[in-house]
């Protein structure tokens, strides 16, 4: 078994299995949203790529304390669950909408939406990379 497979605290990951697969879940959550953006907006446009990595940045940011807490509760209740993670992951983007929440007008309920979805889907990408079936945490 690697070095970084499981550790002894009841199946659950190692570090760097935990900062890969957060690393993942932020890539996936803001290709999700972006890609529902761009569904909206009509398609593929010259910005796709910098709204992407601008996604990614602020989505890494925002989502580190819901996700923290998320590992936090998995570890302490020895939570493997996929759903568990998945509906984690769609709380920590409204969570993560409500602390970057600035003064003006809020967030469109579309903008909401596609943001709960990759929030889904950033939580079952963690999910099936820090819980692998090929590793002891599995």
């Amino acid at each position: 078994m690697p070095p970084v497979a499981a550790s002894a605290s009841g199946g659950q990951p190692d570090f760097l299995l935990v900062v890969g697969g957060y690393i993942v879940a932020v890539t996936v959550a803001s290709a999700v949203v972006v890609a529902a953006l761009d569904m909206v907006a009509g398609g593929v446009n010259s910005t796709f790529f910098s709204a992407f990595f601008m996604g990614c940045a602020y989505t890494f940011a925002y989502a580190l304390p819901g996700f923290i807490a998320t590992v936090m509760i998995a570890r302490y209740f020895r939570l493997r669950a996929w759903l568990f993670f998945t509906v984690a992951g769609g709380l920590d983007g409204i969570a993560a909408l409500w602390i970057l929440d600035r003064p003006g007008p809020g967030p469109s309920d579309d903008f909401i939406l596609m943001v709960i979805a990759g929030g889904l889907a950033g939580g079952l990408a963690y999910r099936l990379i820090a819980y692998r079936q090929g590793s002891a945490a599995g």
